[in-house]
């Protein structure tokens, strides 16, 4: 743990982050990839990470800058909020606009001068001319867009490595099975066109 605090601070020193913005933004510009590691080093290091390890990373770093953050998990059919692109390869587009693809997103909610904010870190700015809510112009004083619409949300809890792992898990195989191929065929697309 100590030697995760000093990756933080040595990050936040580097890269002067001070204000929300400065960290938020920070973190939001790491590539959005869906690659089954939600370690928040490791997604800062590798520069890609899926809702998950980003929003981990957007806590901790908010943490250490002195704010209270926590992430809020909610359960979505993620793709209903994702727009759909001409240059989507036909499979991601077909699941995009007739299926429902089950997930379990995250945000972060952090309290800035007495109210709490929704944060959400998702997408970068190489997604922006593809219409997703990249948030880029977030100047600290109201809440971002979410990623996509909550159909209902859990508490917030400090270990969401595991309570993904234990959601997902709990939806039937098909399910599972859809979500994955989901996320895989937008992570590819993104590393093609918006990386």
């Amino acid at each position: 743990m100590k030697k995760y605090k000093e990756f933080l601070q040595k990050i936040m020193r580097e890269n002067s982050l001070r204000s929300l913005p400065q960290i938020y933004h920070h973190v939001r510009n790491i590539p959005y990839g869906s690659t089954g590691n939600r370690d928040p080093k490791a997604v800062y290091t590798s520069n890609v990470g899926s809702c998950s390890g980003k929003h981990i990373l957007l806590r901790d770093f908010l943490r250490e800058a002195g704010y209270q953050a926590e992430i809020i998990t909610m359960f979505t059919y993620f793709n209903e909020s994702t727009p759909v692109h001409g240059s989507f390869p036909e499979e991601l587009k077909t699941i995009a606009t007739r299926e429902r693809v089950p997930d379990f997103h995250h945000y972060v909610r952090v309290l800035e001068q007495g109210a709490w904010l929704n944060l959400d870190a998702t997408w970068h700015d190489g997604l922006a001319r593809y219409d997703f809510k990249v948030n880029h112009d977030w100047s600290g004083s109201n809440h971002t867009a979410l990623a996509s619409v909550a159909e209902r949300e859990y508490p917030a809890t400090e270990n969401i490595i595991d309570l993904k792992a234990d959601l997902v898990s709990s939806l039937p195989q098909d399910q599972r099975d859809l979500r994955a191929k989901y996320f895989r065929l937008v992570t590819e697309w993104i590393a093609t066109y918006a990386s």
